[in-house]
């Protein structure tokens, strides 16, 4: 019964935002889900914006305090509900009412946008009282987003704003049509300004809008514009897969002879690079006003696409001058890329910038990241290396962002 509520739940959380990524799978055919199920609200009218409904009445989720923010999940016949995610390293057991709500005061946090789930007796699912997600994409199931508020720097203001808008563009290397999240920098769409480019990559589990939906980049760099830190840039975020994309249509099968086969972390970014080089970047040199050169071209990622950064960038120095690898590292880079590390001189004079930054408790790429720090050292080439507060999460790919953009196009 339980099992069957929190499919439901799954389903219409994710299913209010219009698309949806890997769930687990409905129940079977012909057979009725748990009324009403864990966490949603009956049939009728709908509940008050930001509340879940259910028996007992609407369920306020999440309340933020003042350093902190309280969930709950109605889940009367749960036996053990959990809050994970994005917030600070720890999962957090949930108490259980007497009107079979469970809640969880989780804090106190650092001002910032955090990302949580439920686990109800094993299952994953979000908040589905919570309007604000987090797209997922094949492991990596969705999230629902909390903010603490203080840390503004990533915030909607009241300065002018840049464009965000999807397009549509065929690659020739993978054979199928794909879709580029642009952000144009205020003013662009009124005058014949052209600009630098900075190409954004996102990580596994992630997809081409999640800089923009998840990660606030729009919002970062109008907020740096609007003060007079950064240049004003053009971002490209395209989708990280050699695949055909997420809302095309039926995705049709790849080019496999298109591009060299082999994961996108190998020399040159395998088929994703090849995209990115001879599809991306031409459709939007030719799209958009940009800037020509690769002094006008910068080329960053996190987690998998800092990989994917490092691939591309390290086999095709003459592209980008400015490099961002976040959250991402090698542990064979000299012997990866011979042909970057045996001339430093050339390489040092090819890059304006070379940047790595991990969280210092990222457990899962912080060793491979202090190897290339420590390898670019010994070849002396020049980069910088900042290691941060936080893990393997958007908290620190933000702040990233903000701390990089500054630096670009110099």
């Amino acid at each position: 019964m339980l099992r069957k509520a929190v499919y439901a739940a799954v389903l219409v959380a994710v299913g209010s935002i219009g698309m949806f990524a890997q769930a687990p799978a409905a129940p079977p055919a012909g057979q009725a889900p748990a009324a009403p199920p864990a966490g949603q609200a009956p049939t009728g009218p709908p509940p008050a914006a930001g509340r879940g409904g259910g028996r007992g009445g609407p369920v306020v989720s999440p309340e933020v305090n003042d350093k902190s923010f309280t969930v709950r999940f109605r889940a009367p016949e749960a036996k053990e509900v959990t809050v994970i995610g994005e917030i600070d390293g720890k999962e957090h057991p949930m108490t259980k009412g007497e009107n079979g709500i469970w809640t969880a005061t989780i804090g106190p946090l650092a001002p910032d946008v955090y990302n949580y789930q439920f686990r109800v007796d094993g299952i994953v699912t979000m908040d589905p009282a919570n309007p604000s997600v987090k797209l997922g994409f094949g492991a990596f199931p969705p999230a629902s987003m909390v903010e603490i508020p203080g840390d503004d720097f990533d915030d909607a203001k009241d300065v002018p704003h840049g464009t965000v808008r999807m397009e549509t563009y065929h690659s020739k290397t993978l054979g199928v049509p794909r879709t580029l999240w642009v952000y144009t920098p205020p003013g662009y769409e009124r005058g014949n300004t052209r600009y630098p480019v900075f190409y954004l990559l996102h990580g596994s589990g992630n997809i081409d809008s999640s800089w923009m939906l998840t990660g606030r980049a729009n919002y970062i760099l109008d907020n740096l514009i609007a003060a007079g830190k950064v240049k004003p840039m053009i971002i490209i975020n395209p989708l990280g897969y050699a695949r055909q994309g997420i809302g095309t249509g039926p995705e049709g099968p790849v080019t496999a002879a298109a591009a060299p086969a082999g994961p996108a972390g190998q020399v040159g970014g395998g088929q994703f690079g090849k995209d990115l080089l001879d599809d991306v970047i031409p459709y939007t040199e030719k799209t958009f006003r940009t800037l020509p050169g690769a002094d006008n071209r910068a080329i960053g990622g996190l987690s998998m696409g800092g990989g994917q950064t490092a691939a591309i960038a390290f086999a095709n120095p003459d592209k980008f001058r400015y490099v961002v690898i976040m959250s991402a590292g090698s542990n064979n880079a000299d012997t990866t890329y011979p042909e970057f590390f045996k001339d430093p001189a050339a390489a040092n004079k090819k890059f304006k910038l070379l940047w790595i930054g991990v969280g210092k408790d990222d457990n899962l790429v912080g060793p491979s990241a202090k190897a290339l720090d420590e390898t670019l050292t010994k070849h002396n080439i020049t980069h910088t290396f900042e290691v941060g507060e936080g893990r393997h999460e958007w908290v620190v790919w933000r702040h990233h962002l903000r701390d990089v953009a500054p630096l670009l196009f110099k």
